[in-house]
């Protein structure tokens, strides 16, 4: 299996898969692909019922993911100016990815959900579900604007939007905490709720949030 960027002003991968190769990714962001490559569902498991609402009517996270299967040529795209990282996972290693960012993933690659509770202030957001995808395999995700990637020492913090998440090692710990506007009771009434990163590990950040509306 080989994924391949075809870069511009929205990304496109090209998936070119080997007779019985797979790939999955989110419903609807199919572009094109060959005859001979069959399509097919996996479903998502694990959660239960309740969780499974969550996640779909809060989250965003799909039910169920598009399985393709060579031979053949696939080409997903998200509807989004940004870029494309497309990324080599060894056995055993463990990335989570922001909802609506993935792209697509190697069959052999575990998928699974990680869900960064909110601080529940009126107005705020009730949380964040990730996708958590586990090596072997490759990855590709789709960065909305532009990328910027750094790597935490053990113990280092950083601040980001909840919208600017695109990926991060699983060993990054993550939690919503609320940065006060001043001090005072109007400062705590007027805290922003950000996601707290803390190291070690690699983070991946986007420049536009694929939540907020653009004009």
């Amino acid at each position: 299996m080989e994924l391949e960027c075809l870069p511009g002003l929205v990304p496109t991968v090209l998936a070119t898969l080997a007779p019985n190769e797979s790939i999955y990714c989110e419903h609807g962001i199919l572009l094109f692909k060959d005859p001979p490559v069959s399509v097919s569902r996996k479903t998502i498991a694990g959660g239960g019922l309740l969780q499974t609402l969550e996640r779909t009517t809060v989250g965003g996270i799909p039910y169920f993911l598009t399985e393709f299967t060579g031979p053949g040529h696939v080409g997903l795209s998200r509807d989004g100016t940004g870029e494309v990282r497309i990324l080599e996972l060894p056995p055993g290693q463990t990335i989570d990815v922001a909802e609506g960012s993935l792209l697509c993933a190697d069959a052999r690659i575990q998928y699974g959900m990680e869900y960064v509770k909110g601080t529940h202030r009126p107005g705020r957001m009730a949380g964040l579900w990730l996708d958590r995808l586990t090596g072997p395999g490759q990855v590709a995700i789709h960065g909305y604007g532009n990328v910027i990637s750094m790597t935490l020492a053990p113990h280092e913090v950083i601040h980001v939007d909840l919208g600017g998440l695109l990926w991060k090692d699983g060993g990054v710990a993550a939690k919503t905490v609320n940065l006060p506007f001043g001090g005072g009771l109007l400062g705590k009434l007027e805290a922003y709720e950000v996601l707290e990163l803390t190291g070690p590990g690699r983070v991946a950040i986007q420049s536009i949030d694929p939540k907020a509306p653009h004009f």
